[in-house]
């Protein structure tokens, strides 16, 4: 059975960022704080950063209390689906014997991406992640939790973008790891000149 993610996710100003905030703290609902450091990992033989299509990615997430090996990969919309990712995610215990495994298996370590993440509920439908991301800066991210019913869970998802003046224009469809990986392949360009 494929997990399948449904989400949203902008690159917002200090101010929207605080906005939220402020939003949460006055509903007196309190955020879930995490700090995640995720070590992403590209074959070499078929690379996931640099190509034509950069639409997958594997990473092993290292968490306070856990570390997380996971694969993610963009699946565009069609007429019958919005777009959304498959991911597959699976705890683990040694980073380093996995590691090993994988520049064994020719998947070399990429980047590490650092980030502050916030996470709220709104609505009981729509997983709000406020994240600040070294390097990048601030983004919200919203992933439908319920899918019973998709339509009424991306309407929830438009209230709150319109709420807080969120635009289309703001929206990331390519994630943070290829962000980072664009951004780092220019400072490479512009310090070789």
């Amino acid at each position: 059975m494929e997990n399948i993610e449904i989400e949203r996710k902008y690159k917002i100003t200090e101010d929207i960022y605080e906005d939220i905030v402020a939003y949460f703290e006055g509903e007196k609902i309190a955020p879930k704080i995490e700090l995640q450091n995720d070590i992403y990992f590209s074959p070499a033989h078929f690379p996931f950063f640099g190509g034509e299509i950069d639409n997958e990615c594997l990473r092993i997430r290292v968490l306070d209390t856990k570390n997380v090996l996971g694969y993610k990969k963009f699946v565009p919309k069609t007429v019958d689906t919005p777009a959304h990712c498959i991911e597959h995610e699976l705890e683990i215990a040694d980073i380093e014997k996995l590691k090993l495994i994988l520049n064994d298996l020719r998947i070399n370590e990429a980047f590490t991406l650092k980030k502050k993440r916030k996470t709220y509920i709104y609505n009981q439908m729509v997983k709000i992640d406020l994240d600040k991301v070294d390097n990048l800066g601030s983004f919200v991210e919203l992933e439908i939790i319920k899918e019973e019913n998709i339509m009424d869970a991306l309407c929830v998802m438009d209230n709150f973008c319109q709420k807080f003046d969120i635009t289309e224009e703001m929206r990331n469809v390519e994630g943070y790891a290829y962000l980072l990986f664009n951004k780092a392949k220019e400072l490479k360009k512009t310090t070789k000149m």
